[in-house]
């Protein structure tokens, strides 16, 4: 809610302030045309997000965790993000997948710069900007559901990876959200012309 009223003020701050500044001095001629507000609302806007995101950690693209996604959704959450991993900046594909990484998982991978380099690492690296990807059950029941993925990366070589989803068990914020817990090593299965 800070947020949303810290952008709203850079939104609308110049016009408001500077209607009150000629009531206040009772200005008839009005001095700044509509285009310098509009630019400096503009300057306060770019601000106002750089100043959220470097000290906040706020990051308006990512989906965070919910109750009401399924765990095909949370999959196909993280491979979109890995396939366009620098929009809309660097590395938010990335990231993403970490929104979605089990507690337990964040334990072993983490912290997200740890995290990031092991996604970099050859085991993983085919994800970050691949072709497409495919999506099949190998198992499910109502906390954990286990998933083949298979990965067309961008140099036209085929892999798959079991991907294992389970349901948050403890109590906050996260519990009863889907999240991935583990990601096998890829399978090699040949190129593709």
């Amino acid at each position: 809610m800070t947020k949303k009223i810290i952008l709203l003020l850079a939104i609308a701050g110049p016009f408001i302030a500077y209607f009150f500044y000629v009531q206040f001095l009772k200005i008839n001629k009005k001095k700044y045309p509509i285009k310098i507000l509009s630019l400096i609302s503009a300057i306060l806007i770019v601000i106002s997000l750089g100043s959220l995101r470097l000290n906040d950690n706020f990051s308006p693209s990512l989906t965070k965790p919910n109750a009401s996604l399924k765990p095909f959704d949370v999959v196909s959450i993280q491979l979109k993000s890995l396939q366009i991993n620098d929009i809309p900046f660097k590395d938010a594909g990335i990231e993403q997948v970490w929104e979605f990484a089990h507690p337990n998982n964040k334990q072993i991978t983490g912290p997200l710069e740890k995290f990031k380099k092991m996604i970099y690492s050859k085991d993983y690296k085919m994800l970050i900007e691949h072709e497409n990807s495919e999506i099949t059950v190998l198992s499910e029941n109502e906390n954990k559901t286990v998933y083949e993925v298979y990965i067309l990366s961008n140099d036209k070589k085929k892999y798959s990876y079991t991907w294992q989803i389970e349901k948050v068990q403890t109590i906050g914020d996260l519990k009863n959200c889907w999240m991935t817990t583990s990601v096998s090593a890829p399978k090699f299965l040949g190129e593709v012309i």
